[in-house]
Formats: structure tokens, sequence, C-alpha cells
């Protein structure tokens, strides 16, 4: 796996091969914007690792050409964080964005960019919240018979709050496109938290579908593990780490590092 580690805005450690070419450059300006392009060639995996002590702003833009299958997956620890993801997608090209937070603060816009025919695009988003984070995506379908499947999970604790805004855009003419829009917001706090889903299709050969819920663990699933004899604190974090990792595709040492997060918080 190609692994970028960014420690400060600095890159600490990299790992890479010829599957990628890597671009970095670091401002300056304290206030300007270090910037990061990443173009896939060929069938590869990517770790990003973010760990920032201090507010800082990034740019990143991920490259997937023709025909390349990518499993991009990103860390972000630590610090206050405003990031700017732009993804590009070409023709036929697939690419898998597992992303996990832990962070004090966080603004981020990103950006799907399905430019090429029969590209297909899987986004999902974990964080464990607790102060301010918001989140804007938003998808392109534009080319036809592309595919695009959401995921923005995120478990709110002490004095967090969540926003997440999620918009998908077909233009006429983008036939046989699908989008998928799923969204949940467990909260352990009286704190507001938003879920914003967006359908804009200006074409009627559409499969499109959103979901969001905002709220608890239900009582019921508590019970189920509680009559199995596991007390109530454990039942919690079972049902954290399986809302945390369902969905992901991972390997031990980002396992590893998920556990770390999780165990900080319940133990």
């Amino acid at each position: 796996m190609n692994k970028i580690v960014i420690e400060n805005g600095l890159i600490k450690d990299k790992i890479v091969d010829n599957t990628i070419k890597v671009n970095y450059s670091v401002s300056d300006n304290f206030l300007a914007v270090n910037n990061l392009e990443i173009s896939c060639l060929k069938d590869t995996s990517i770790c990003i690792y973010y760990a920032n002590n201090y507010d800082i702003k990034f740019n990143v833009i991920i490259n997937c050409l023709e025909s390349v299958n990518v499993n991009l997956f990103e860390i972000y620890v630590d610090g206050k964080l405003k990031i700017r993801n732009t993804y590009n997608l070409e023709r036929t090209s697939n690419l898998t964005i597992q992303k996990f937070y832990d962070v004090e603060k966080i603004n981020q816009f990103d950006i799907i960019n399905m430019d090429g025919e029969y590209s297909n695009v899987n986004y999902i988003l974990k964080t464990v919240s607790k102060n301010y984070e918001k989140y804007n995506l938003l998808i392109n379908h534009n080319s036809k018979n592309t595919f695009s499947n959401v995921i923005n999970n995120a478990v709110n604790i002490n004095n967090g709050k969540v926003i997440f805004d999620i918009t998908g855009i077909v233009p006429k003419g983008m036939s046989n496109s699908t989008l998928n829009q799923n969204n949940r917001i467990v909260t352990f706090n009286q704190n507001k938290c938003q879920i914003n889903p967006n359908l804009l299709i200006d074409e009627d050969d559409v499969s499109a579908n959103h979901s969001a819920f905002v709220g608890e663990f239900s009582y019921e699933e508590l019970f189920y593990l509680q009559s199995r004899g596991i007390r109530y604190d454990e039942a919690l974090k079972l049902l954290i780490k399986g809302f945390l990792f369902n969905n992901l595709i991972l390997i031990d040492d980002i396992t590893n590092a998920l556990e770390v997060i999780i165990k900080k918080y319940w133990g």
C-alpha cells in the first residue's frame, strides 16, 4: 500500500510505488493553503494520514485515470482542519474512498467529478465528533452510466455538533446514472445536528435515493445485547464499534489505528 503521513503540514513519511505520482507543496504563508495532488496511474491502494496540532488548510486533488481501480483510505487526527478534496474520475475508473476522523474541529468540502462514462465511486465517511464539524459533499455526474454510493456516519459526543450537506447533480442527458445516499448521526448530547440531502436531477433515466437519521441507538438493540449477558457499557461499545467499522474494507494496520481511536473514548 502507498502511504503518505502529513504531520503539522509537512510530509513526515512517504512510501510510494510506481502506481501513483505525488506532488506536494507547502505554503510559506501560515494562513495560506498546502497543496497535495495524486495521480493514480495503475490499480493501487493509498493511505493518507493527517496529524496536525494547529489550524491548517489543505487543497487535495486525486486523479483516477481511465480504467484504474483505486482504494483510498484517509485518516484525520488531532487539530483543527480546513480541507478541500477534489476527486476526478475518468472513463471506467473505480474509486473507493474511506475516511475516518478524530479531530477537534473541521470544515471540509469534497467534490467528486465523474467525468468519464461508467465511472464508479463509493464514498464512506466515519467520524467521532467532539466539537463543531461540517462536511460538504458535491457529486457531479458529468457522464452517462455513472454510479455513486455515499455513506456518512457520525458518533456525536461531548460538545459535538455535526452537519452533513450532500448534493448529487445529474445534468440533462446524463442517462442511466445511479445515486445512493445513506447518512446517519448517532448522538449522545443535546446539540442540534443536521443532515441535508439534495438530489438535483435534470434527467428522467436516473435511479436516485437517500436516507437520513439523527438520534440514539435503539432500545431494542441495547436490550438484545444485554439479554445475552453483556453489560450496558460493553453493549454500547459493541454498537459504536460496529457502527463505525461497518462498510469499511480494512487491512490490519488501519484496523489497529482505528481500534486505538475507539479505545480512547470507550475503553
